[in-house]
């Protein structure tokens, strides 16, 4: 089994080390795509990492793994974000950004963190622009209304318990 991960603020990196403490295993960065193993001995590929709008270095990694990996070894991509779950779960970004991958590879989601005071000037100003075009925005989705009411408070939704269903999903697919 391979747990590969991206952080930008840390939340993906807290899943990702206790996913692979639970699993008897390390985590470590997304790697090359050609760099991992197309052994099927080798257990499933988990990859996390977070959303940044309409990028996903989670996506984009099992994207670009060699068909023979994705034939061969059970792949799933875990994105770590702030979207309401509800919303995340009807929506399925991740398998728009997969494209025809989408059916071979199992998607996750996960909540994370979002701490005002630690994003950088870059972020936070394109931040300041998502939510002054949200608030001029006529009729708000529910998930839109929440980011306004978010914006500028220091949000933990980091739930370890939430890493179950993975740890299920690679247990019940090294098995296979």
């Amino acid at each position: 089994m391979h747990i590969y991960f991206s952080s930008v603020y840390g939340s993906t990196r807290q899943y990702a080390g206790e996913l692979a403490r639970r699993l008897g295993t390390t985590a470590q960065e997304i790697p090359d795509p050609a760099e991992v193993p197309a052994s099927a001995e080798e257990g499933p590929i988990v990859v996390l990492a977070p959303a940044h709008g309409p990028m996903n270095a989670a996506a984009k990694f099992a994207k670009a793994l060699p068909e023979q990996t994705v034939q061969a070894r059970p792949t799933c991509v875990v994105t770590v974000g702030m979207t309401l779950d509800h919303v995340v779960q009807e929506t399925d970004p991740t398998a728009e950004l997969l494209g025809d991958r989408a059916s071979h590879i199992k998607r996750f989601y996960l909540p994370g963190r979002l701490n005002y005071a630690e994003l950088t000037p870059a972020h936070l100003g394109v931040m300041r622009g998502i939510i002054g075009a949200l608030k001029l925005k006529p009729r708000k989705s529910e998930n839109e209304r929440a980011m306004i009411e978010g914006y500028r408070k220091d949000t933990d939704r980091v739930d370890l318990s939430r890493l179950d269903e993975i740890v299920a999903w690679c247990e019940a697919s090294e098995n296979k």
